[in-house]
């Protein structure tokens, strides 16, 4: 059923105009009697029946209301260090699909991509709008925020004061699924670039009380890291059952 976000939350006949309107009225071809869900962005969905098609949106007409189902209870914060390329979006769209509470751009010392401020502005408007997309296609209550970038030193100080730090560390000997039975529900999960985390960023991350954590045995791209992590994280805490 297609899914679209609204700023509102609606309540009897109402019009869902815009890029999402145009898309539902142009690219979906949808019809009167056809069925859409709306969500207001706060964990609410909205069950509609599109009533009239226009050029420019859709009426709708709104039947009931009920908590999206599509929120994980463990809320996790992607706190991925800066990759070369277009890494970044893919991250950004595999993890708000799988779950992601939050998306955090970082700079850490071996970051090879450092983007200006304007450029990591122009970036960071990209992202959002890439995780709205996937957070309609992924049937998610929420749209999760991608944050405005910062060191890693700050997010780490962050992390330390609201959750659990899990820091992904080629040289970590930490078990994911020993750390994530002794976590609560807020977590923080640090990904390094593609050189990794340097030794005195680990310390950092130990000194605040994260667990250095590994993968396994076998050494992940950067872009692969984060997701293999959030499934692991969302299997052992039970955000993958029905």
């Amino acid at each position: 059923m297609p899914r679209f976000f609204v700023e509102a939350k609606p309540q009897g006949r109402v019009f869902l105009g815009g890029e999402e309107g145009r898309h539902g009225a142009k690219a979906l071809r949808l019809r009167p009697g056809e069925e859409v869900t709306l969500c207001d962005g706060c964990g609410q969905d909205y069950l509609c029946l599109v009533e009239e098609v226009q050029r420019e949106g859709l009426w709708l007409d709104v039947q009931e209301a009920h908590p999206s189902l599509g929120e994980p209870r463990t809320q996790v914060t992607v706190c991925q260090c800066w990759p070369k390329g277009d890494k970044l979006e893919t991250v950004t769209q595999k993890a708000v699909e799988l779950g992601a509470a939050e998306i955090w751009p970082l700079f850490s010392s071996r970051c090879v991509a450092r983007p200006d401020p304007q450029a990591a502005g122009k970036k960071a408007a990209r992202l959002q709008k890439i995780a709205k997309e996937a957070a309609q296609q992924s049937g998610r209550g929420r749209v999760p925020q991608v944050l405005a970038p910062a060191s890693l030193e700050e997010a780490l100080r962050a992390a330390a004061a609201q959750g659990e730090i899990l820091f992904c560390y080629e040289k970590g000997t930490g078990s994911l699924k020993e750390a994530l039975a002794q976590c609560g529900e807020r977590v923080f999960l640090f990904v390094g670039p593609e050189g990794g985390f340097a030794p005195e960023e680990a310390e950092l991350a130990q000194a605040l009380g994260g667990k250095l954590l590994s993968l396994g045995r076998r050494i992940l791209r950067t872009e692969t890291a984060p997701l293999a992590a959030l499934s692991a994280i969302f299997y052992e805490k039970g955000d993958m059952e029905l």
